[in-house]
């Protein structure tokens, strides 16, 4: 059986950003849930981690490698010698 528990803002913001890389634990997804639920400030901030974490994610497929011109390259590699 799964233990809801009440957990503290700083929990829940931790809760959020581990959710964009791994699942959380059932027990750990459900108090989650039940702070954002009363929590508009950690609903907030729930919504702008997603909203950064789409951002991202879309900037990194749409990545081009950055080619510099030979000139460019050249003044780079003398002030770094």
């Amino acid at each position: 059986m799964t233990m809801l528990r009440l957990i503290t803002c700083q929990q829940a913001t931790l809760w959020v950003e581990k959710r964009t890389d791994i699942a959380l634990p059932l027990g750990n997804r459900s108090s989650l849930w039940m702070h954002l639920s009363y929590c508009a400030k950690c609903r907030r901030y729930a919504r702008q981690s997603a909203w950064l974490a789409h951002i991202a994610r879309d900037g990194a497929r749409r990545a081009h490698p950055v080619v510099l011109p030979a000139a460019a390259r050249e003044r780079l590699r003398q002030r770094l010698l």
